[in-house]
């Protein structure tokens, strides 16, 4: 694309600098007003609130404690010794017989159930139940 004068190269540029701006103010004003509304809906009084705005708040704070509730059992996992990790994958996560646990981890039935259920008990003090 050539250019006969400077005049036309400098106008062609602001042009093309005009647009740019343009489309930059577009595209952050359109961001404004979403965050505006998003805001608007998430911080209104009580008094407004209505059947349908009620389903959107539960959920999402029934996924902000689904959330906080995976983690806390995440590091009470953690905190468990490679045993007691093994006994609570065969049990809960393969699902397997008490009998099917033992026959896996060399001991009786008996030392399972007695394992998990001090286990569960661990587990439920860390998590604070």
């Amino acid at each position: 694309m050539g250019y006969d004068t400077k005049q036309e190269l400098y106008s062609a540029i602001e042009k093309g600098f005009s647009s740019y701006v343009k489309a930059c103010l577009a595209h952050k004003s359109s961001k404004i007003f979403k965050s505006y509304d998003q805001d608007k809906n998430r911080f209104m009084p009580l008094n407004d609130l209505n059947e349908r705005t009620l389903p959107q708040i539960n959920e999402y704070t029934n996924q902000l404690i689904l959330f906080e509730e995976k983690d806390s059992l995440f590091e009470a996992l953690l905190s468990l010794n490679s045993l007691e990790r093994r006994l609570i994958h065969l049990k809960f996560h393969e699902e397997k017989t008490d009998f099917e646990v033992a026959k896996s981890l060399g001991v009786s039935r008996q030392a399972v159930t007695k394992a998990k259920k001090k286990l569960l008990i661990k587990i439920k003090k860390k998590l604070d139940l």
